[in-house]
């Protein structure tokens, strides 16, 4: 059996005898909790643990084209969406096991060389990401390249994978520029880190500008990467239509407000929805007269944590019986046009979908479905119709910020919670020519609240990254309706490390201190190593948002 489903069936043993002791204790502690070392919280343990991750820089370059961008391109044209898109960088890692047991100088050498020049060369194709950004309306295709960093990791990755990968540790691996809290104006499109586990295993990390990468724009950039790296003959084109059907407009009246955005430090959990959490959770009926069908693993995940969220923030500050607390779940348009628009599609085609709840109120599963099913229902192909052209499409993104202005003011300390799925997003199925990734991880950039949904590596489960303020938190992870659903199972085992919420050195079951993977970072000085997060923007009726994509139905 491979070394990494080892690693999680043990763990996963640690972490269910750990559950069934807490479990008996009492009902509301079933996760281990793992701070980070911002003095927020005492833990001398995660602090040791955290330092642990000491890298020893290889180089440190730009990669540019192979050929020169012809003079007639070199102006990239950002589309409306990518022009009201928050101005923040979204930092993503893809780990790499050593599955050919190639040496790690090969790694270094050989291996690293490939990937070097496999991006100069699909670079060629994907010329407006080696430019730099020049305002919120267009990219200057200059050539300047990516800039592109090397390190060697003290440790093995079945070490760091076993040693609890909680969010602070997995920063320490993102590029050192562009960082989350920079501005993206004359700066890099995109940062890549090669990161060089002791046994020859690689944590592929990038920070990507929101300004133009949406999460089917990540997969079409990694999977062309990927590709030229293992000689495919299947060449990964990109299409630059976006800006032809929903061109800018540098008179926009409206903008997207700020109040979404961290201004304090936040704490990011994960929790994991093995296969039997998620076939309960589709037994429950959908409170929507337009369609009937069982909730997606999207609807029912997103709704059980909506539900949590929303109670969290009504227990924090006072809520009114018509205080509202909304979700913006972003959708992924290209598929839901008429015409479809390619696949290959660059940019943010993405819509938000909005909805509200009042948590001073009765909040129930099949209502809040409902609702988000709902919400995702109005963005068919008429409503994007609407979005298109200078005229028709200007005034519709007029019409959708400022009701998005508005529910940002009618929503008290912003208690609005951006939902983005990369559920059916082939992350896993990535082949550079030496093995798949065996987890894949995307960070916060900076929303205030946030929840990420990604595939679990085996065992079609859903591991949800929950971004809240530490005092949301503290009240949201001890849901009980949440706890019920998001824990292990046998069916998740597989997956290294993304549902096991515990310390790999725990030998016997700890005292009762509690709950999950957890980092709490001040956005407003991220830098790397230690601190970056996501954040993600908007777009749509009435409440007009864009942030990531939703990949798929599921």
């Amino acid at each position: 059996m491979k070394w990494w489903l080892i690693s999680a069936h043990k763990a996963t043993q640690r972490f269910l005898n750990f559950q069934r002791y807490h479990l008996n204790e009492s009902s509301s502690h079933q996760f281990v909790r793992v701070s980070n070392p911002t003095g927020l919280t005492n833990s001398n343990k995660s602090e040791d643990s955290a330092k642990k991750v000491e890298l020893e820089i290889l180089s440190k370059e730009t990669i540019k084209p192979s050929s020169p961008t012809p003079h007639h391109l070199r102006t990239y044209n950002l589309s409306i969406i990518d022009q009201f898109m928050y101005d923040i960088y979204t930092p993503l890692i893809l780990f790499f096991p050593n599955t050919n047991k190639a040496s790690v100088t090969d790694v270094e050498t050989k291996r690293s060389k490939r990937m070097k020049e496999a991006l100069s060369q699909m670079l060629t194709r994907f010329y407006p990401l080696a430019g730099k950004i020049k305002d919120s309306l267009q990219i200057e295709c200059n050539d300047e390249g990516i800039y592109y960093m090397e390190t060697r990791v003290n440790q093995t990755l079945k070490d760091f994978l076993d040693d609890d990968p909680n969010d602070e540790r997995v920063r320490r691996l993102i590029p050192e520029k562009p960082y989350t809290a920079e501005s993206s104006v004359g700066n890099y499109v995109i940062g890549i880190q090669v990161n060089i586990f002791k046994c020859g295993g690689i944590g592929l990390s990038a920070s990507v500008s929101h300004k133009i990468f949406d999460g089917q724009t990540v997969y079409t950039f990694m999977k062309a990467w990927a590709a030229t790296a293992r000689g495919s003959q299947d060449t990964v084109s990109p299409s630059f239509v976006a800006s032809k059907i929903f061109p800018n407009n540098p008179g926009l009246e409206y903008s997207v407000p700020s109040k979404l955005l961290a201004t304090k430090k936040l704490t990011t959990k994960r929790f994991g929805f093995d296969s039997t959490a998620l076939a309960l959770l589709k037994t429950q009926p959908v409170a929507c007269a337009s369609s009937a069908h069982p909730p997606t693993r999207m609807e029912a995940t997103t709704s059980v944590i909506w539900k949590a969220a929303a109670q969290a923030a009504s227990k924090v500050r006072p809520f009114g019986p018509q205080s509202p607390h909304a979700l913006l779940s972003v959708v992924n348009i290209r598929r839901r046009a008429s015409p479809h628009l390619p696949k290959e599609s660059i940019g943010n085609l993405i819509d938000a979908a909005g909805a509200i709840c009042f948590p001073g109120g009765q909040l129930d599963l099949p209502t809040l479905m409902g609702k988000l099913r709902e919400s995702i229902t109005k963005i068919d192909s008429n409503h994007i119709e609407n979005m298109k052209g200078e005229v028709r499409g200007h005034e519709t993104f007029n019409e959708m910020l400022r009701g998005y202005n508005r529910m940002a003011d009618m929503t008290a300390e912003g208690d609005c919670m951006f939902a983005s799925s990369l559920l059916n997003s082939r992350m896993y199925e990535l082949d550079f020519g030496w093995g798949k990734p065996i987890w894949f991880y995307i960070m916060n950039g900076g929303v205030v609240r946030f929840v990420s949904l990604n595939d679990t590596l085996k065992g079609g489960g859903v591991e949800a990254i929950v971004t809240l303020s530490p005092e949301e938190m503290e009240i949201f992870e001890h849901d009980s309706e949440l706890l019920s659903y998001a824990k292990d199972s046998s069916a998740t085992t597989a997956t290294p490390p993304s549902l096991l919420h515990h310390r790999a050195t725990f030998a016997a079951p700890p005292p009762p201190q509690h709950h999950l993977h957890c980092t709490t970072v001040d956005v407003r000085t991220a830098q790397p190593p230690s601190i970056a997060t996501d954040r993600s923007a908007m777009v749509k009726s009435p409440f007009a948002m864009v942030v990531r994509t939703s990949m798929g139905p599921d």
